[in-house]
């Protein structure tokens, strides 16, 4: 099946995915700073695993208030898009609400 734009998968987790570090990266050397600007960008220790944890929350504001939803999701004639669908996280990539 293919997608059907009904919008599912980003209006219900367009606020809980997150950013992997390679969409990160990908996005710096894209120059996307139209999508770094929503992503909260994190690296600490985690004692319990004994690694460093990288990655990122996404959507926030230029405040650094979380969204109540993906900045780009675009409406046209009762169908939802994606604004930024060649480069969209990984999880979005692979959440097919169609399986």
């Amino acid at each position: 099946m293919k997608c059907r734009h009904c919008g599912r998968c980003c209006l219900e987790m367009g606020t809980k995915i997150y950013a992997t570090p390679s969409d990160i990266n990908r996005w710096v050397r894209e120059g996307r700073s139209d999508i770094l600007k929503h992503v909260l960008v994190y690296s600490y220790y985690d004692i319990f695993l004994g690694e460093v944890v990288e990655g990122g929350e996404l959507w926030f504001d230029e405040y650094g208030n979380k969204l109540d939803r993906c900045p780009f999701i675009e409406e046209k004639e009762g169908k939802i898009f994606c604004k930024i669908h060649e480069t969209k996280p990984e999880q979005c990539r692979e959440y097919k609400c169609w399986e």
